[in-house]
């Protein structure tokens, strides 16, 4: 069996809702089994493990934590040598998330930055320009590791500081916006 390439993760608690179309965008990779794809759940909803099997995604059942302490938890219990954190709701193109990874995996980069700029309706509606979108990222293993993952205690804030001290130890982080238009 070939090495996992990529272990794609979503929250269960921040998905919410939208779970199972994050899911259902995301499912078809997972097929070529070059992507591991996990459902990490906190939420105690016992339809949570119900909606990851119907997708084929692993459930990573865990207790209730901080966003940065669930990762710190999961990541141990994967096998991609680069971890994809999508951007909810934003989970549109999977097959330009699998071309990334396959991209981080072969030192292109050593991370991307997965940035939402797209502004929300409301904000859309009021003319305002969207400032503190959602962030995802796709790494390494290794400079996951390296910096330590994620800090336990940041919940919301755990992958926008995981970028920033990636950014400050060195490692090459480019947005996926400059990527998908070269």
């Amino acid at each position: 069996m070939p090495p996992t390439l990529a272990t794609l993760i979503l929250d269960a608690r921040r998905a919410g809702p939208r779970l199972p179309r994050e899911l259902a965008v995301v499912a078809p990779l997972a097929d070529d089994q070059e992507l591991e794809l996990v459902v990490l759940d906190d939420t105690g909803d016992r339809r949570v493990a119900g909606i990851a099997r119907r997708y084929r995604a692993r459930h990573l059942p865990l207790s209730a934590a901080c966003l940065g302490e669930r990762l710190s938890l999961a990541i141990p219990r994967t096998a991609g040598e680069v971890l994809v954190f999508p951007v909810l709701g934003c989970v549109t193109a999977a097959p330009a998330l699998l071309r990334l990874a396959r991209r981080v995996a072969a030192g292109e980069f050593d991370a991307v930055s997965l940035t939402d700029a797209r502004p929300r309706l409301v904000d859309r509606l009021l003319g305002r320009r969207r400032i503190d979108g959602e962030v995802g990222v796709c790494v390494t293993r290794a400079w996951y590791e390296r910096i330590g993952g994620c800090d336990p205690r940041l919940d919301h804030d755990a992958l926008p500081d995981l970028l920033t001290r990636l950014r400050h130890c060195g490692a090459r982080i480019v947005p996926a916006q400059t990527i998908e238009k070269a």
